[in-house]
């Protein structure tokens, strides 16, 4: 692929507009080292720490991939050159220069550009689960191209004729901005992408990942299985992406259902594992990339929208075949494994937020309506904060599931235990005056104090949790589910103040 090739696909005004621009992306001096590096068959694992450890935030960012999930690793590694060792020396640089134009561009353009990076970097994630799940090995190429397939949308800003004109280009849907750009410059930004990743010397898989990123064939193209696998990765993971972005994400997911299984041999049942595979993810990717990508409610949807169209689907291909009940059941236990499971809390296994929220609004008002008692502790990780700081998150975390597990062997049958967020856990008491209540949770916080003791480099730490409680329809009756929980919050900040390890009354 030549720069020449390519510009003969740009109008002439549209080259003229290009060759004018003067505040188009541009490499930065780490970037371009990398690419050198790539291309030096000789390179020794010296050069290529050096030049990475050049840029300490892209080090950091390595490092940081290298211990994550997506490789796995049994231990902790501590520094660069064990990185680069586990990743290898073509995928370490892949992933640096993914990382050195992600800081670089980013940097620029995200105030302006935030839903692009969120798609860029959804895109790019998610094409690299895909190819995990068939088998393709060139998990950082195709992370690096996926990452850039959109890049064309930065040069249309650039330029003076742009057809993305106020603030609601940004939110353009990425068909409707396709539309627009072949309407207004007779071509649309997988081209201009790909001219500006020639005019920078990339790979000629990067320039022709970009240039047919729209297109599930290649024109021309003689490929293996392992080639087609790698773009049809790269076509279906944007849509894949605004699945997660899109207002309506249900038309989506059928169509891509439908790509999906025609050129990748997926079923019903892969695709919906594959979607709830990325969107358990998303945190961690969000946390990896410093940008809150999706929200909860989003996620909630999608997944949603996904055991919805697999109900559909799998109940009307099953209705035709002689083994439809038994399907259909096995169909059910799994959506309401599903379901089971978008109600629990990730770390702990409790219950989580919204659930809880969903609980307590159906229990004030039936015990407003009947006259019944319904306790509410608001329970509190005493110090966490220092545990952290002092022992890492991972410490944290294992205290955190500790108090959780303690809690759920350790309440009544009718109790119900959340996490509520961070490090604060709430419990529900239906039926329970303030009494008995205050009976139940001193019991707990006598058995705790002996309970938990965890042994971190020789040092002994044991758990202790600050407990507020509030009670509707006992002496006080609260006008709303609001007031009765900013009650039992305020018991909690006495119970703090009075030294914590210990109970508060409202």
């Amino acid at each position: 692929m030549t720069n020449s090739s390519i510009s003969s696909l740009v109008t002439p005004e549209l080259g003229r507009a290009l060759d004018s621009c003067t505040n188009l992306p541009s490499l930065p001096a780490v970037a371009l080292r990398i690419i050198d590096a790539s291309k030096d068959p000789d390179i020794t694992l010296h050069e290529v720490s050096s030049i990475i450890s050049s840029d300490p935030a892209i080090s950091a960012k390595l490092l940081k991939i290298a211990n994550s999930s997506l490789y796995s690793q049994r231990r902790s590694l501590n520094n660069l050159r064990e990185a680069l060792t586990l990743l290898g020396f073509n995928a370490s640089l892949t992933i640096a220069l993914s990382f050195s134009l992600l800081q670089s561009l980013s940097s620029k353009n995200k105030a302006n550009h935030e839903n692009y990076w969120k798609r860029s970097i959804l895109a790019a994630s998610i094409a690299r689960m895909l190819a995990s799940r068939l088998n393709v090995t060139r998990l950082e190429d195709l992370f690096l191209a996926s990452l850039l397939q959109d890049i064309g949308i930065l040069v249309i800003q650039c330029i003076k004729e742009s057809p993305y004109t106020g603030e609601q280009s940004n939110d353009l849907k990425h068909i409707d901005r396709i539309k627009l750009e072949k309407e207004l410059l007779s071509v649309d930004h997988s081209l201009i992408g790909a001219w500006l990743l020639d005019s920078w010397n990339l790979p000629d898989y990067l320039i022709k990942s970009v240039l047919y990123s729209h297109s599930l064939n290649i024109p021309g193209a003689d490929q293996s299985k392992e080639d087609s696998y790698f773009h049809y990765c790269v076509n279906l993971s944007g849509t894949l992406a605004d699945v997660w972005l899109d207002d309506n994400p249900g038309e989506l997911l059928l169509s891509v259902l439908e790509v999906a299984k025609r050129v990748l041999d997926v079923d019903n049942d892969e695709f919906n594992q594959l979607i709830v595979e990325i969107d358990e993810s998303l945190p961690e990717i969000s946390k990896m990339f410093e940008m809150k990508l999706v929200s909860d409610r989003e996620r909630e949807q999608v997944v949603y929208e996904a055991r919805e169209l697999l109900l559909e689907r799998s109940i009307t291909s099953i209705k035709q075949s002689e083994d439809a009940r038994r399907h259909i059941e096995n169909i059910t236990n799994r959506i309401e494994n599903i379901e089971k499971s978008s109600r629990l809390d990730h770390l702990t296994k409790v219950y989580n937020r919204q659930y809880i929220e969903e609980l307590l609004e159906g229990e004030f008002k039936e015990a407003t309506n009947n006259g019944w008692s319904l306790s509410l502790a608001f329970i509190d990780v005493d110090n966490f904060k220092l545990i952290n700081d002092t022992y890492g998150h991972l410490i944290g975390d294992e205290i955190l599931k500790s108090i959780s597990e303690f809690f759920s062997n350790n309440i009544r049958g009718t109790d119900v235990l959340a996490r509520y967020g961070g490090d604060e856990f709430l419990l529900m008491l239906p039926g329970s005056t303030s009494d008995i209540s205050k009976s139940v949770l001193e019991r707990l916080l006598g058995l705790l104090r002996d309970a938990i003791t965890l042994e971190v480099k020789g040092v002994k730490l044991t758990a202790h949790v600050s407990i507020g409680l509030a009670t509707h329809m006992g002496e006080k009756e609260f006008g709303s589910l609001k007031a009765f929980m900013a009650a039992a919050d305020d018991a909690l900040y006495k119970a703090k103040s009075k030294g914590k390890d210990c109970l508060a009354i409202y």
